[in-house]
């Protein structure tokens, strides 16, 4: 490959990346914003550690925003088994067909 076949390859995969930039862009802005959340305490990724009273601000817009993490328990077995037998038990609706289902149309 010539020199100008390198460049035109690489101009053509850089636009390629400009031109696909809707699809990661937003992922990539979330993580980021994400991780300076995170760092906050420290002062961010690149700023300098915050002060006493910027401290408690931050911990004061943490306390107003909602939790992320949520923790909802899975049901257990039992649960699951009783709720399966009283959906196997409902009474069926007027006109169902006794019987197996077939198949097909």
């Amino acid at each position: 490959m010539t020199f100008f076949e390198e460049l035109q390859n690489l101009f053509i995969k850089g636009v390629f990346v400009l031109l696909a930039s809707p699809l990661w862009f937003p992922l990539v802005k979330a993580v980021w914003e994400e991780f300076n959340e995170a760092m906050a305490d420290e002062g961010g990724v690149f700023g300098r550690p915050p002060s006493p009273r910027e401290l408690e601000k931050i911990e004061k817009e943490r306390q107003l925003k909602p939790e992320p993490l949520i923790h909802e328990p899975w049901s257990t077995r039992e649960e699951q088994r009783n709720e399966a037998r009283r959906a196997s038990a409902a009474p069926r609706a007027k006109g169902a067909a006794a019987g197996p289902r077939r198949t097909g149309f």
